[in-house]
């Protein structure tokens, strides 16, 4: 029967069913004891009473208790409750790897890797003597940090260590063993058809070990390359004589472009013979270890599919549930097959052979359904497909194919006939100008790296030119150039653009924006492409403005599409258009935005695309299609990477854009010595969203999957503090340790507010209302809460009671990110007197002008300051040739020290302990590229 929510275990209350497992049910479940949640997998009752199954079920929890490796799930206890037998087991929250392969359509690249850490993961658990027999996909997940942990050993068979005659030591820890008495019926086939070994297929459990392990990897690592099993037949039967019989299959006939080697790295592993097969799984874990290194400098083609948002469970071409992110995805039919026919009711571990004997008009009447509704949903398909031909949508056939492998690029376009893309690399800290041959892959250095920033490159409509906006690192207007595609003397245009430019579909004029501080006014400009004729096309007024990055000619030329913020409501960024003839303005897009950042025509008018941020990309930047007619918008790419610079060929089937992504943990460096520091975590987005210290010494930080989470500082006993509540983010702790306040946008909002809850997570409430808050900090006295706040792109500080209630403005001018001093007199904050140029600026807590300003590298930009112990310094983050180390700056004027010295990667937040002997930082990599997207439409 089946459990409710809300049902007590033992110490564990059911949250809700999973799925099933290889032995019987398996539920979410809380963990009441140590506050966890848990995958609860329970024995029938009727199950229970067999002692062979339950000699089994005891089995899988020994087997899988005794292993420890980040890429295998861990087992928690075994247990008894009321009745009922269960083992808790750790819950992984993400994919299935079949999902992965046939769903999300993941390209190889990154299939390679996490079948690299399966390797790794059965070279352990071969290690102590336990072969899984049956591994398949469904039995990998892909957690949402992005490791693949291995579930189930529910048919795993514990056969002991042994060292070779002579040897005095077993070295390898997987070449010697002996087989042991089997537990398993003789002439029995346990595993899943499709991925078992020819030995199971014979029922020849005495000839089987680690190595049947290493042929079902191998079927995994077909299918992972040509998405088709790699032994698939008419019928189960059909199945297991290929599996027997049947000679490899060659990946070469369902994917050309898989490398050679990783066909000689599958031969190997389908062996027949176990003899002829890699000896150890870890000889595999090595090899794919290599070919992963020599494909890393090739362009990158993969299909995507974002992910689903619904978390109920679907039903796959695989005729498997696919869809829960939990730890117990899909239950692929499984047997047992016996010489002597079985009454036994099988479980997801196990193929019944015989049952297809006995269930044919049931197989039949499945098999027609399926078929008739294959044909419903096709048939809807067609229309839909019909009905929405002339408008992009996301696309399971979506090609991405990566162009650059440096990690370093700052912007890009692509060229109207799509032959090449120039792009700008930022390396340590100068810039240089590449383009890029698409074709042969040659990239040519067309300006060498200098202490300057390039905006706003564009193509001229016949290929042959690129214009680009040089700015210079302090201070100073843009510049626009003219340079041949292919290289030489760059021609100074005009000076005084802010950001992108766009070209008149003629060529003869070109737009860009420019902002005047001093009177309060953005403007767009228009000109002709020598650089006469200037005149202002529109104007904005603050507390009103254009941004200066998304901007868009027509191709009709009568409008010009361009991003502008706004007063009324919540607004904060929306996308309008401005009428070439008179200036006019219209909005495009009836939502609300956060940023919105690159714009691109269709070639035909019909439509937009644009990178832009919104609360249900959270705050990074997805590529998003705008119908013209209508304004609604569509996402083209939905994942946890941020897309900027979006370009397009002339023939609008493909675009091109550089994608981002961040790799983050949590590091602890005692007195800031950086010679001292651990990792704490081992995540990828852990802490790049804030981090702070609790009074008692615990780590509370925010993710970039928007959640958070409180820990203890040596990593362990982690917690999740929020979830679901859409983004959250820039936590800290109020001096007193009882509110934890972070900034989130909510679903129901419109825009991100500032909330506090319980340090233990309770009680959520917020605390302002109107506008975009950010950046919370309580007062030592408790009372008060000072944050940013963005009004119609100008950002200012404010303070509210902890309560909330009514807020007070505590400045006037473009300030962000706000520290308060320990004794709670002055609060430190990032000042921009010309909003292009930052300062470090100290107030008082009451408001007010600065009472310190002191100048610093433009680098410290969007790094929340701090306060040193003692408050006579304010420390800082200081980025220099892509590494970050914290710097501190007293108050009495003296010279800036350095306090870490850490040779490599990126400071994304950090937080001093109230007495100042620990510093916890969210340490990691950022790296940007240019990719090509196709097949988007």
């Amino acid at each position: 029967m089946a459990l409710q929510s809300g049902t007590q275990l033992g110490a564990y209350r059911i949250v809700g069913p999973l799925g099933t497992g290889g032995m019987g049910e398996v539920y979410l479940a809380q963990d009441t004891r140590l506050d966890r949640k848990v995958a609860l997998k329970l024995l029938p009752a009727e199950v229970a009473s067999n002692q062979d199954r339950m000699r089994r079920f005891i089995l899988e929890a020994k087997a899988a208790a005794s292993l420890n490796h980040p890429n295998i799930a861990h087992v928690y206890e075994i247990g008894e409750a009321d009745g009922q037998h269960f083992i808790a087991m750790e819950f992984v929250d993400g994919l299935t790897l079949r999902e992965k392969i046939h769903r999300e359509r993941t390209e190889l690249r990154k299939l390679l890797k996490y079948l690299q850490q399966v390797a790794e993961g059965l070279s352990k658990a071969h290690a102590a003597g336990i072969v899984h027999r049956d591994l398949k996909p469904d039995n990998i997940m892909i957690a949402r940090d992005g490791y693949a942990k291995i579930l189930d050993f529910g048919l795993a068979k514990l056969i002991e260590p042994q060292s070779p005659k002579g040897s005095e030591s077993n070295a390898s820890g997987e070449t010697a063993t002996a087989i042991l008495a089997q537990h398993s019926t003789p002439g029995m086939v346990m595993g899943t058809v499709g991925y078992m070994s020819p030995e199971q297929a014979q029922g020849k459990i005495r000839e089987i070990d680690h190595r049947s392990d290493i042929f079902s990897f191998g079927c995994i690592l077909y299918e992972a390359a040509t998405r088709q099993k790699a032994f698939e037949g008419k019928d189960l039967l059909d199945s297991l004589h290929k599996i027997v019989h049947a000679p490899t299959p060659q990946i070469k006939d369902f994917n050309a472009a898989a490398p050679v080697e990783l066909q000689r790295i599958v031969r190997r592993c389908l062996a027949k013979d176990p003899e002829e097969r890699y000896q150890t799984i870890k000889d595999v874990a090595i090899e794919l270890k290599e070919l992963r290194r020599e494909i890393e400098d090739a362009p990158e083609v993969h299909r995507t599919n974002p992910p689903s948002s619904s978390a109920v469970a679907q039903v796959s071409t695989e005729g498997e549930p696919t869809g829960i992110n939990t730890i117990a995805k899909s239950t692929a039919p499984t047997a047992e097959v016996s010489a002597a026919a079985s009454t036994q009711t099988s479980s997801s571990a196990e193929y019944l052979v015989g049952s297809i004997k006995r269930h044919k008009t049931r197989a039949f009447l499945i098999l027609s359904l399926l078929a008739i509704a294959t044909l419903a949903a096709a048939f809807g398909v067609y229309k839909f497909l019909n009905k929405n031909e002339s408008r992009p949508a996301t696309s399971s056939q979506m090609k991405v194919m990566r162009l650059t492998s440096t990690g370093k690029v700052k912007r890009a376009t692509i060229s109207p006939d799509g032959k090449y893309a120039v792009h700008v690399v930022d390396d340590a800290g100068q810039q240089g100008l590449w383009i890029r041959q698409i074709a042969t892959a040659s990239n040519v250095n067309v300006l060498p790296p200098a202490e300057a920033d390039y905006l706003g490159l564009t193509f001229s409509q016949d290929g042959n030119y690129v214009y680009y906006v040089r700015r210079e690192k302090v201070g100073g207007k843009g510049t626009i150039y003219q340079m041949p595609t292919l290289g030489g003397s760059s021609r100074k245009i005009m000076e005084g653009a802010d950001g992108a430019i766009t070209l008149s579909p003629d060529g003869k004029r070109f737009a860009f924006m420019r902002n005047d501080f001093n009177q309060g006014e953005s403007a767009l400009i228009v000109a002709n492409v020598d650089g006469s004729g200037e005149r202002k096309l529109a104007t904005r007024k603050e507390p009103e403005g254009f941004e200066t990055e998304g901007l868009a000619w027509s191709p009709n030329g009568k409008v010009i599409a361009c991003s502008g913020y706004f007063v009324s409501g919540d607004d904060a960024v929306g996308l309008i258009e401005v009428a070439v003839e008179d200036g006019r303005e219209k909005r495009i897009l009836p939502q609300k935005w956060g940023s919105i950042r690159s714009v691109a025509w269709l070639g035909d008018g019909s439509g937009l695309l644009m990178s832009a941020a919104d609360k249900s990309s959270g705050y990074f930047y997805q590529i998003w299609y705008v119908a013209y007619a209508s304004g609604e918008a569509r996402r083209i790419t939905n994942d946890l990477n941020s897309y900027s610079d979006v370009s397009l060929r002339a023939d609008s089937n493909t675009l091109l854009t550089v994608q981002g992504d961040a790799i983050s943990n949590l590091w602890i460096a005692p007195n800031g010595d950086s010679s001292r520091a651990q990792r704490i975590t081992s995540g990828k987005h852990d802490g790049n969203m804030g981090v702070a210290w609790t009074p008692d010494g615990k780590i509370v930080h925010a993710s970039r999957d928007w959640d958070i989470s409180i820990l203890d500082a040596d990593g362990s006993n982690q917690k999740l503090l929020t979830i679901d509540e859409h983004n959250n983010r820039w936590v800290s702790v109020t001096p007193d340790g009882r509110y934890i306040l972070f900034e989130s946008w909510r679903k129901s909002a419109s825009a991100t507010a500032i909330w506090r809850m319980d340090i233990d997570g309770g009680n959520p409430k917020p605390l302002t209302g109107q506008g975009w808050a950010s950046d919370p900090k309580g007062s030592p006295d408790g009372r008060w809460v000072v944050y940013e706040l963005n009004a119609s792109g100008k950002t200012t500080l404010w303070k509210t009671s902890i309560d909330g209630g009514e807020a007070k403005q505590l400045t006037d001018k473009v300030t962000e990110d706000p520290a308060i001093s320990p004794d709670g007199k002055l609060i430190a904050c990032f000042y921009y007197p010309d909003r292009q140029n930052v300062k470090i600026a100290v107030i008082p807590f009451e408001g007010g002008e600065p009472v310190f300003e002191f100048d610093v590298d433009q680098s410290i930009r969007d790094k929340t300051p701090g306060w040193t112990a003692d408050g006579r310094a304010v420390t800082y983050v200081l980025n220099r040739g892509g590494v970050s180390n914290i710097w501190s700056q007293p108050l009495d004027g003296g010279k800036p020290v350095q306090l870490t010295d850490f040779k490599m990667d990126r400071i994304f937040a950090y937080d001093w302990s109230r007495d100042g002997k620990q510093l916890v930082l969210a340490r990691g990599t950022i790296s940007n590229d240019v990719v090509l997207i196709s097949d988007f439409r």
